[in-house]
């Protein structure tokens, strides 16, 4: 399933034409409706929201990927879940949802430090330096664009060298556009490396994809800065044959700006007004506040000098309401946040039970709310003496897969999340519980033998039999079949494929038991 999704996940990112999106769409939809594993539920998503990315529908692309990394989260892999958390601050931050795009960017941030994957890295940087850029902190997405640029110099990939040093550039003219908009000065050395890293990509980049990301775009631009409008219309001229092969609805609707700016500043306002109004129709569908403000401003511009002072006053009054709009929300969300700041300080006074809540938050399931994986191997580093006893206790629920076929996986998740807190209950100083993946869950016992270990065993068992499941579902009854092995902690690995041993010897002999592997060495 690995090798597909990638695939597919190529494939969506190159989709361009609305017959390529609706295609990929529909096979990403099939195999959702087949997929049952969280991980590979969570890569088709990703696929989904590349796709609608491409058209640009930035509001599904956030909900998708904030679905993924809950997902990811649940099959135990922190990096994806990481990933895709970075994406989903990106796209919040464009529909202006600051306090969601902010904790969003504060997790991928935070995860960060513990992904080694340049190729990983490189995205989620690239990601946090979009989320930067929404929120007009150019400095510090530049640096998050550099540092993205620098892995995907490591990893060797060639195709994200050449997308990032087009971010760094737009990035550059990004922030000589806002800081005119607030009569801010601009540095001619901003313009002038935008402009020479466009003409580097045009020159040693591939024709797919300066097609793809309509490069010529920005050397347009750069151009346009500095005055040099001929040279600016020359270029989008030169490479006008080439506008279909691009990708994303975002690249159309800038270059569509841009072309009507150029336009305008050479003296062709009413040609300059026709594509103002396309930047604004693209735009319009985005959700992307930030985009369709720059083409409605360019519009009003336009209609200005083509003396449509009506239409220019209109769209002006559209620009204010819109601002306004946009800044009501983010101050209500402002207040919002201060709030849940001043409930998270009471409980976090100092930069140690910060660190230690980054650190519980990296080390917890998302669904049941006991450790991970990343906890149990804590616990095994820290606990788990290399010449004492130690003991696991593996389990998992019988027959998962035909609960969640009969009642769907928001039940299933419910089973989870009982058993989850059953084990919560049970543990003591020197133990802990951790779901495991799936419908597994691990008991580490510190100092525990194999005698109370499976007696422990025993009685949860029973517990998890004698709860109430008829709450969940009237005539749901849930069993468990668990495995038991213990040994010396320098040798975990052993007995814990020795438990797991056990607890298959226990599903084979009827499930609904406990099995005990022999004391390991």
């Amino acid at each position: 399933a690995g090798a597909r999704h990638h695939e597919l996940f190529a494939r969506a990112s190159c989709a361009a034409t609305p017959e390529e999106c609706d295609g990929c769409l529909a096979q990403i939809e099939r195999e959702l409706e087949f997929a049952t594993e969280p991980g590979d539920r969570a890569s088709l998503l990703m696929c989904r929201a590349r796709v609608r990315s491409n058209q640009w529908r930035t509001a599904e692309v956030c909900e998708d990927a904030r679905a993924a990394m809950g997902l990811f989260e649940l099959a135990g892999e922190p990096d994806l879940a990481a990933d895709a958390a970075s994406w989903a601050a990106a796209h919040a931050s464009r529909l202006g949802e600051l306090s969601l795009a902010a904790e969003l960017a504060t997790k991928s941030l935070l995860a960060l430090e513990h992904v080694t994957d340049d190729s990983r890295r490189l995205e989620i940087h690239n990601r946090l330096g979009i989320f930067c850029i929404s929120f007009l902190d150019y400095d510090r997405a530049i640096e998050q664009f550099e540092r993205s640029l620098a892995a995907a110099q490591r990893a060797g990939d060639t195709d994200k060298v050449w997308r990032q040093v087009h971010n760094i550039a737009d990035g550059l003219l990004v922030a000589v556009r806002q800081r005119q908009l607030a009569h801010a000065p601009v540095t001619d050395g901003e313009v002038q490396r935008a402009e020479a890293l466009a003409r580097w990509l045009l020159r040693h980049a591939s024709p797919e994809f300066n097609r793809r990301a309509a490069s010529h775009r920005l050397l347009a631009e750069a151009l346009c800065e500095q005055g040099r409008v001929d040279d600016a219309i020359a270029v989008l001229d030169r490479f006008r044959g080439g506008i279909d092969g691009i990708v994303s609805a975002a690249q159309r609707a800038a270059l569509a700006w841009i072309e009507a700016r150029c336009l305008r500043a050479a003296g062709r306002p009413e040609r300059a007004v026709g594509e103002a109004r396309r930047a604004v129709e693209i735009a319009a569908g985005s959700d992307d506040d930030h985009e369709l403000m720059l083409a409605l401003e360019e519009l009003a511009a336009c209609q200005e000098a083509a003396g449509l002072l009506r239409e220019a006053l209109a769209t002006a009054r559209e620009v204010k309401a819109r601002m306004w709009t946009i800044h009501q929300r983010e101050t209500s969300q402002l207040v919002a946040e201060v709030w849940a700041r001043a409930e998270i300080v009471r409980d976090q006074w100092s930069l140690a039970s910060q660190a230690e809540e980054a650190s519980r938050w990296a080390e917890e399931d998302a669904l049941t709310g006991i450790g991970n994986r990343r906890r149990l191997e804590r616990f095994l580093r820290e606990e788990a003496a290399a010449d004492a006893e130690l003991s696991f206790v593996l389990l998992d629920v019988d027959h998962f897969k035909q609960i969640n076929d009969r009642y769907g996986h928001e039940l299933g998740d419910g089973v989870l999340v009982r058993v989850g807190h059953l084990l919560r209950d049970q543990v003591r100083p020197h133990q802990v519980a951790v779901r495991y993946g799936g419908d597994e869950f691990v008991l580490a016992l510190a100092g525990v033998g194999l005698a109370v270990a499976a007696r422990l065993a025993q009685r949860l068992r029973r517990a998890v039999h004698a709860l109430d499941w008829g709450t969940l579902a009237p005539g749901l009854e849930v069993t468990t079949s668990h495995g038991v092995a213990s040994g010396r902690g320098g040798g975990w690995e052993t007995v814990l494929a020795a438990a797991d041993a056990a607890l298959y010897a226990a599903k084979r002999n009827g499930r609904n038991r406990v099995a005990t592997a022999p004391l390991q060495a």
